[in-house]
């Protein structure tokens, strides 16, 4: 029986934020000659990996949730693009990624990775981030300045309050927000979110200045979906909005979750603004809902 040295190597997704910085970390632990120049390039990667014929390669790739963003569509097409000079069918390419259609780069580079039939034998374990330990997350806290409660009947008239002040939100979802309004947002959860971690807060100082919708543990178990954040119209435009919302984040990143993530409806500026100025950026997700309505999603990272 063929006896082959173990190479056991570890890529962490933190370590790297693009196709070129992945490559060269590739190389100085895969590739026997790190020093010599190679052309960052997914043929590239593919010509290392074959060097690797007369080992076993066991590559574990920690943080394979921040690559898969880091290397999705977007980044795609950038990759076809900057090669498309020398590569004219990669013009094809790149418009099939800015659609989001084909294989994402994530994606292409795990098979490179997995191509037994390239006469190497690699096995690739792929890691998401840190998983939520043991925690204690307490809605009180969600603000070091207001006081927090939970929605209730008994705080209803004040919420459809707020909601009038923030007409433009509704505005952009074609709907007059009513105290039916309310209780529906009260009880509407994501079918594939667990009820009990849904909490829609109130703030209060002492009358209601600001109201949130957020989910625990949605769309994965180290996320939390920010749903809304609305607050009263004398606070608006001056940074109060951004203020409570670092509070909350604060909180998140207490209880180990890695990334917040939003939405807004396509086509509200003031919403879009909002997130991009506190640091959330672009996911190139969208979502159709059954109103017809499109939703655009975004994340940031809490650690």
């Amino acid at each position: 029986m063929e006896t082959k040295i173990t190479k056991e190597r570890i890529i962490d997704g933190t370590l790297f934020s693009s196709f070129e910085e992945f490559f060269d970390l590739v190389k100085l632990l895969v590739y026997d000659d790190f020093e010599k120049e190679i052309e960052p390039s997914l043929e590239n990667l593919k010509m290392i990996m074959e060097a690797q014929k007369d080992y076993y390669v066991l590559l574990t790739w920690e943080n394979a949730d921040l690559s898969k963003i880091a290397f999705s569509y977007d980044m795609t097409a950038r990759y076809y693009e900057d090669r498309a000079e020398s590569h004219p069918e990669y013009h094809e390419y790149a418009e099939m990624a800015k659609k989001q259609l084909g294989r994402t780069l994530f994606g292409l580079i795990t098979d490179i990775f997995m191509d037994k039939e390239s006469g190497y034998n690699c096995e690739l374990l792929l890691v998401d981030g840190l998983r939520m330990a043991e925690y204690e997350f307490d809605y009180h806290k969600l603000s070091a300045t207001y006081d927090v409660e939970l929605i209730s009947e008994n705080n209803y008239e004040e919420v459809l309050q707020l909601y009038k002040d923030n007409m433009q939100y509704f505005d952009h979802l074609g709907i007059e927000p009513t105290i039916e309004t309310v209780a529906q947002d009260a009880h509407r959860c994501p079918k594939d979110c667990d009820p009990s971690n849904k909490y829609f807060v109130v703030l209060r100082d002492p009358d209601v200045v600001g109201a949130a919708r957020i989910y625990l543990h949605y769309p994965r178990q180290d996320a939390v979906w920010i749903d809304f954040i609305m607050i009263s119209s004398e606070m608006q435009g001056l940074s109060f909005g951004s203020e409570i919302l670092r509070d909350m984040l604060d909180v998140f990143a207490d209880c180990g979750f890695m990334w917040a993530e939003a939405g807004y409806v396509k086509g509200n500026r003031q919403a879009e603004k909002f997130w991009h100025r506190n640091w959330f950026v672009d996911l190139l997700t969208e979502t159709r809902e059954d109103d017809g309505l499109v939703y655009h999603h975004m994340i940031r990272g809490l650690q």
